[in-house]
């Protein structure tokens, strides 16, 4: 049983440390040990023989691991309770299992608490089966699904040191199959068990970086891509209209395009188009399509000039696979297109390209955007002296006239009087004041449109109260959808996040709009380029600051981060460069989602941006912080700690009485354990006084007192036994303590993590 319980700890160690390699950020260790815990009960109920009663256990395990796991009640897994459980943990674990194909691993629990909720799951149920197989001494089957559980998530992260993960893994298999081997002396083989896991992680090691050996993986996989000849293409425009009733992806993730960034990796969002108007209840398209043409060089409205120097661009070499739409794709700000061949294009100044006729599989086309790196104190300092194009980004409903800019004197007054005069009798724009007022809140006294915009993404990623719903409740009445999310429901997906933030930001004299496209996608390190998916399509803010552009900024948690120095959620957001011209409320929190964004200390945190400043519209890559070599040291320095502290508490417990005769066989069986943990195994039937012989002929150690007062405590009578007893007990730390004398530093530390002693 102790044998088992010690294989257990140390394969449950090695499935958590495999799936929280997934995470980017604090371990949650009270929830994981609970899991661990959890996972025991099956397999303690199969060693004690209750095999029937192991299914009930894991049920009600299960159902416990569950409920903590997801936050759910446990109570309302029953008839009649007013509200369900098994649905909501049901829909839950499936929409945190697909969440796994839509986001950059690692993920960070703070933005996907349903991911991390499954991996808890994971963690239970592998330590779950792993313990019951170990329980009904079936090593290979325990083996195989040590195999799994540790392979699984160390292929969708498969980090720096695949070597490592394997050798870890490999570890516990033959742990596994060494210890729970057959027969009466099943420990015997733990030295050799280590020495064939050294040779063969040594031949795995010289096979692996030989230049002559080393090749490409025969299957690889991990880079299957069932969709690369999909059936039919997919549009996503269900994610760019602002209908604001809910939204949901198909359950087959589609490819829809590939792009490819010349040199280093560049993680950019793909920019199909750009909401513009708001009618008072949704963001629209405002598409002035031109005559049909084959434009080569654009010139973007608004774009400062250092925008046409080419060594500022970056080149996306874009190929469509299955995307049923007209408009092309480009990281903001494109200024150059070269649209597919044989194809006119009409287009609006450029920042938008639409085709006459739909995109088509195989379809090539490259674009040059500019991507500026930008600081904060660069785009504090931006002024806001904006030129005439981009007074229509100024107005709060399409067609409603110019809002004060940011900095006009006397702003909040003129803004009352624009509400309470220009629209008193206008319901609708009635009731979208209130963004108005709660924006007004958020920025409090926000010094630069750049200070305002940081409140105000810092605001609807964390400390707002807001979550990403697919299906959030929906407004009443006549009641705007923005301002029904914005002071009430707090509730709502990339739409909701954008549109409103976008509507505030012209609110407060800010120019703003929605861009629409997708994500940066996953990125194929063999191929050198992203794929993305339609289930990487995604609303977000662009900010017009003069001298700069159209910057993004992206406010819905859990569905992307723009990897700037600019941007608050970034993990790369330079705080100390924005404590000049941020409040100190707002500056704090900034810091708090900092520190949560970076994970941990000394965590890099950007894959191919080696400029601290960041690129305007990137998303975050993460490299994983913490050695998977420096997490097996940990985990087997766990394992001995624990080894040690069994056989110290098993020790303990064997001298807890008072009656002599148990006392003297708790002294006869301490030091047969101390012999066999090095490797010297005496006989059952062994008296005292054979032990006594073995000691003195095999270590040179003096046991006659030993012998001696332990045998008038084990046999005499009990008024001589219990004086007796004493002097057994001291003349056993002597001979403990001679015996140590006897052996090397090796030797003692082989014998402190020995097994064997767990045994007798």
């Amino acid at each position: 049983m102790a044998r088992t319980l010690v294989l257990y700890v140390l394969a449950s160690l090695l499935v958590a440390t495999a799936w929280l390699r997934l995470e980017n950020g604090a371990v949650p260790y009270w929830n994981l040990a609970l899991m661990i815990a959890l996972g025991v009960l099956p397999g303690i109920a199969v060693a004690v023989g209750r095999r029937w009663s192991a299914l009930g256990i894991g049920v009600a395990a299960l159902l416990a691991a569950t409920a903590q796991a997801f936050d759910l009640p446990v109570t309302d897994a029953r008839p009649g309770a007013e509200h369900n459980f098994f649905g909501p943990v049901l829909g839950s674990f499936k929409d945190g299992f697909l969440n796994f194909y839509d986001t950059q691993l690692p993920f960070r629990p703070d933005d996907f608490p349903l991911m991390h909720a499954v991996v808890l799951v994971a963690i239970f149920v592998f330590c779950g089966v792993i313990g019951v197989l170990l329980a009904a001494r079936r090593p290979v089957a325990a083996a195989v699904a040590l195999v799994v559980a540790v392979g699984w998530p160390a292929t969708l992260v498969p980090g720096e040191r695949p070597l490592a993960v394997g050798a870890l893994g490999l570890a516990g298999v033959l742990a596994v199959l060494f210890l729970l081997r057959a027969g009466a002396r099943p420990t015997r083989g733990l030295v050799q068990g280590i020495a064939v896991t050294i040779a063969l992680v040594a031949a795995a090691a010289v096979a692996s970086t030989s230049g002559a050996v080393a090749k490409g993986a025969f299957l690889s996989w991990q880079s299957w891509d069932p969709y690369d000849r999909p059936d039919t293409p997919v549009g996503v425009r269900y994610v760019w209209n602002s209908h604001y009733l809910g939204i949901r992806f198909p359950k087959k993730k589609t490819l829809v395009f590939k792009v490819r960034v010349p040199g280093p990796q560049r993680n950019l969002y793909w920019r199909a188009t750009t909401l513009d108007d708001y009618t008072g209840n949704g963001w629209q398209e405002s598409l002035d399509v031109g005559e049909a043409g084959k434009p080569e060089q654009i010139d973007v409205t608004g774009l400062p000039t250092k925008a046409h120097e080419q060594s500022n661009w970056v080149r996306q070499d874009i190929t469509v696979e299955a995307l049923r739409d007209n408009h092309l794709m480009a990281s903001a700000q494109p200024v150059r297109w070269r649209p597919p061949a044989d194809t006119e294009v009409q287009y609006e100044n450029g920042d938008i390209v639409v085709l006459p006729r739909a995109l088509r599989q195989g379809q090539r086309f490259t674009v040059s955007s500019y991507v500026p790196r930008a600081r904060p104190s660069d785009l504090a300092k931006a002024s806001t002296n904006y030129p005439s194009t981009i007074d229509r980004y100024l107005e709060v409903i399409q067609g409603g006239g110019r809002v004060p800019t940011f900095d006009t004197r006397n702003r909040d007054d003129l803004m009352h009087v624009f509400f309470d005069a220009t629209w008193e009798n206008d319901s609708l724009m009635q009731g979208n004041r209130p963004l108005y007022d709660v924006a007004r809140e958020v920025v409090g006294d926000a010094r630069t449109p750049y200070a305002a915009t940081v409140a105000l993404v810092a605001w609807f990623r964390r400390d707002g109260g807001f979550r990403y719903d697919q299906t959030p409740p929906l407004p009443i009445g006549s009641e705007p959808a923005l301002a029904a999310f914005v002071t009430r429901t707090k509730s709502g997906y990339c739409q909701h996040f954008a549109g409103a933030m976008a509507l505030m930001l012209r609110f407060l004299g800010i120019p703003a709009r929605v861009a629409a496209g997708f994500t940066s996608g996953s990125y194929d390190s063999g191929r050198h380029e992203w794929k993305v998916t339609d289930h990487q399509a995604h609303d977000w803010v662009e900010v017009y600051f003069p001298g700069w552009g159209w910057m993004p900024f992206d406010p819905t948690p859990g569905r992307g981060l723009l990897n700037a120095a600019y941007d608050p959620s970034s993990p790369v957001f330079d705080t100390r460069d924005t404590s000049s011209f941020v409040g100190s409320e707002v500056l704090d929190s900034l810091r708090r989602q900092a520190e949560r964004a970076q994970g941990r200390p000394g965590l890099e945190g950007v894959s191919g941006l080696g400029n601290p400043s960041g690129a305007g519209g990137g998303t975050l890559v993460r490299d994983k912080g913490p050695s998977i070599v420096a997490l097996a040291f940990l985990v087997l320095a766990a394992a001995m700690g624990l080894v040690v502290g069994l056989k110290a508490l098993r020790r303990t417990l064997r001298f807890a009485g008072r009656d002599p005769r148990n006392l003297a066989s708790a002294c006869r069986k301490d030091i047969v354990g101390f012999l066999a943990d090095q490797g010297y195994e005496l006989p059952p039937s062994a008296s005292l006084a054979e032990v006594g012989q073995e000691l003195d002929r095999y270590y040179a150690v003096d046991a006659g007192p030993f012998v001696r007062w332990a045998s008038v405590a084990r046999f005499a009578r009990p008024s001589e036994a219990d004086a007796a007893v004493g002097r057994a007990r001291r003349e056993l730390r002597r001979v403990r303590r001679d015996l140590r004398h006897q052996l090397s530093v090796f030797s003692r530390f082989r014998g402190a993590i020995s097994l064997r002693s767990l045994t007798l």
